[in-house]
């Protein structure tokens, strides 16, 4: 049984301020070795469960966070960008029988921890076909035309009620409360760790064979940004249309494109920071 793990830090237990989440401040080095714990965490609860194979997609910021001499040597790791798959790079690899979502956070515009939806600075609001997308709601749907399900989610409390409402299979580990935008009741390392463990071998043994997205295809993107030259730069991109100063549009019949399209728009917004 092979099982992908893509790997944030903002749902990351004891992760609840920006500085913790940012190559260079001192906070990050202890936020990126509580991640290193999470995902061991899953990582060893997949193969608890019987996974055979385990690849884990590193895929917060610059997506260098995982240091390959702490992780458990029997998982592969996919470390870099840019990738044209973003946070599930490497899902086109092999035929995965799941995913599990390790730190994931909720999407612009919406409560919670550092909520977002890929890059907080750019992108203020993000739909699909009309609905509010989250990285996780995006990325459950690239598993989705992979035919892998998703099994497992772990986060704070307000991704816990949107994951329980539109994907009432999907487990959850709740490993902090929402108080703010940057405060958080968190679990321990050592119970947040352990609670991941048991949920991670608990859904690999279940294999549910379900679908896991709210989308289908054609998907039309509506992303709006955070200022308009942001609006006027994606636009350059053949097949992006403007729908007023902040908004742009484009379709496309496969998640891949629309994946890659936002990695790109990502990409390219770093440029007018």
């Amino acid at each position: 049984m092979k099982i992908f793990i893509s790997a944030d830090i903002e749902g990351i237990a004891g992760v609840m301020r920006p500085e913790q989440c940012s190559p260079g401040h001192a906070e990050y080095q202890l936020a990126r070795g509580l991640m290193e714990q999470e995902v061991n965490a899953a990582i060893d609860g997949a193969f608890a469960g019987g996974a055979s194979e385990v690849v884990v997609a590193d895929s917060h910021a610059q997506m260098t966070n995982l240091r390959a001499e702490n992780m458990d040597p029997r998982a592969r790791l996919v470390q870099g960008k840019p990738r044209g798959l973003s946070m599930v790079e490497g899902l086109q690899q092999l035929r995965y029988d799941g995913m599990i979502f390790v730190g994931y956070h909720s999407a612009a515009g919406e409560s919670g921890v550092l909520a977002h939806t890929i890059n907080g600075r750019a992108f203020y609001r993000v739909k699909i076909n009309g609905e509010v997308m989250g990285e996780s709601d995006i990325y459950a749907a690239m598993g989705a035309e992979r035919d892998t399900p998703l099994w497992l989610v772990t986060g704070d409390d307000t991704l816990e009620k949107w994951i329980a409402h539109y994907y009432p299979s999907v487990d959850y580990v709740r490993v902090k409360r929402a108080i703010s935008q940057t405060t958080a009741e968190s679990l321990s390392p050592t119970a947040a760790c352990a609670a991941i463990r048991l949920a991670a071998e608990q859904a690999v043994k279940r294999g549910r064979k379900v679908q896991t997205s709210r989308l289908c295809s054609p998907y039309t993107l509506e992303l709006m940004v955070a200022r308009p030259v942001l609006g006027d730069l994606f636009c350059l991109i053949p097949g992006v249309e403007r729908l007023d100063a902040v908004t742009v549009r484009y379709s496309t019949a496969d998640m891949a494109t629309l994946v890659s399209l936002l990695s790109a728009f990502s990409y390219l917004a770093t440029t007018q920071n």
